[in-house]
């Protein structure tokens, strides 16, 4: 993303509210640099954070374990189908983004909030049930995984990382991605709890953008915070 985005996200900070900025469908190496860029400029200017809507490229992200074991399809094979494979330094396992997936970037200043990234966690997840619930989906937690589940299936993958108590990366929903897609990994290493979506359980698609506005609602509500779109 251009240097003017990072301005105009940095100068809207100044009015309290936690700006959004929704850029569609961005590959994942940009909104990685874009993430490091944010994170230095709240830093040094002590600001309260932002919150990046979007949806990737189909790729597949292996976490801070740097571990293949989960990785069904060579790199090759990948190309392929379209499929980019990127490390990324965000906690968990491996992941896959492709469109019709909601990626939510919450870059937040825990310094403001409370210095607790596993309530961090929980809170990202009460947004996510609540988002999900408005659709008339009821998600759960399941003991010792992050994330949100929907009886024995996985709906939302929760990856962070934090530095000088500032947030990177954030949570994906699935709302009407293609799910073979999955089928090149064992996502998150949960062979137990494949992979599913809103658009699976409901059988109709969901316009992502009412997803969007039920997420930021959410986070309104959790984090006790004003958005400004």
């Amino acid at each position: 993303m251009e240097n003017n985005h990072l301005k105009s996200l940095i100068g809207r900070m100044d009015s309290g509210k936690i700006p959004v900025l929704d850029s569609g469908i961005m590959p994942y190496s940009d909104a990685f640099e874009f993430q490091n860029a944010l994170t230095g400029e709240i830093y040094k200017s002590s600001l309260k954070g932002a919150i990046l809507l979007m949806e990737h490229p189909p790729v597949i992200t292996i976490g801070s374990n740097c571990s293949v074991k989960n990785l069904l399809t060579s790199e090759s094979a990948l190309k392929k189908h379209g499929i980019e494979l990127i490390n990324s330094n965000r906690g968990g396992d491996i992941t896959l983004h492709g469109p019709g997936q909601l990626i939510c970037y919450p870059v937040f200043n825990l310094n403001f909030f409370k210095k607790d990234l596993p309530l961090f966690v929980y809170n990202l997840e009460n947004v996510i049930i609540n988002t999900l619930l408005y659709f008339g989906i009821s998600g759960r937690r399941v003991e010792k995984h992050r994330g949100v589940f929907i009886k024995n299936k996985k709906i939302a993958s929760i990856g962070l990382r934090a530095r000088k108590w500032i947030s990177m990366h954030g949570f994906s929903l699935n709302v009407n991605i293609d799910l073979s897609y999955f089928k090149h990994i064992i996502a998150c290493g949960l062979k137990d709890f494949p992979q599913t979506s809103m658009f699976e359980i409901l059988q109709k698609d969901i316009p992502i953008n009412n997803v969007k506005e039920q997420v930021l609602e959410s986070f309104e509500k959790v984090f006790d915070i004003s958005v400004e779109i």
